[in-house]
């Protein structure tokens, strides 16, 4: 069978312990001189950057955003903008429109206007041309009537053959 020391095995020597004290001591006080501080500036500068980089990028989204609202109410008014541009244009075409419409309708009355003068021109032309031709008629009937000396009876018969020789040169 084997013996083994059990007691001795959990309760290190003291000098081992000793020994192992002093090596951590001189490996502590070795880093503490010579690392730490590089360390510790290396680590600062890395805070320091990482610290700069959140700090950059919560200013560049505040900026994001800041652009991001400046975006919208540009678009907000450019729509405003052309909803107005529309709204102008609609309604100088509509005034444009009515103002036609009326100078057509003031045209047309012009016109109207001017063939009802021609017509009653006309009429009164011809009105004073048939009244024209009516005295010459009779006058040319007074004339045969007074060539010819008769009574009524022959009066009557005369007019009767100038009208119906007036009815045969028409």
């Amino acid at each position: 069978m084997i013996t083994i020391d059990v007691i001795g095995q959990l309760i290190p020597n003291p000098m081992t312990m000793l020994a192992q004290l002093c090596s951590t001591l001189v490996l502590f006080l070795f880093v503490k001189k010579f690392l730490w501080t590089s360390v510790t500036n290396f680590l600062d500068a890395r805070s320091a950057a990482m610290q700069m980089d959140l700090k950059q990028s919560a200013e560049a989204r505040k900026e994001a955003e800041a652009d991001r609202e400046t975006a919208r109410a540009e678009v907000r008014q450019a729509r405003e903008t052309s909803r107005r541009i529309l709204e102008k244009v609609k309604d100088e075409s509509e005034a444009l429109r009515t103002s036609i419409v009326n100078q057509a309708k003031k045209e047309a009355e012009l016109k109207i206007e001017a063939a009802d003068r021609a017509i009653e021109a006309q009429k009164k032309q011809a009105h004073d041309e048939m009244v024209h031709e009516m005295v010459s008629v009779a006058m040319a009937a007074a004339e045969k009537l007074m060539s010819e000396k008769s009574d009524a009876q022959d009066d009557a018969k005369i007019i009767e053959d100038y009208v119906r020789e007036v009815k045969g040169q028409a």
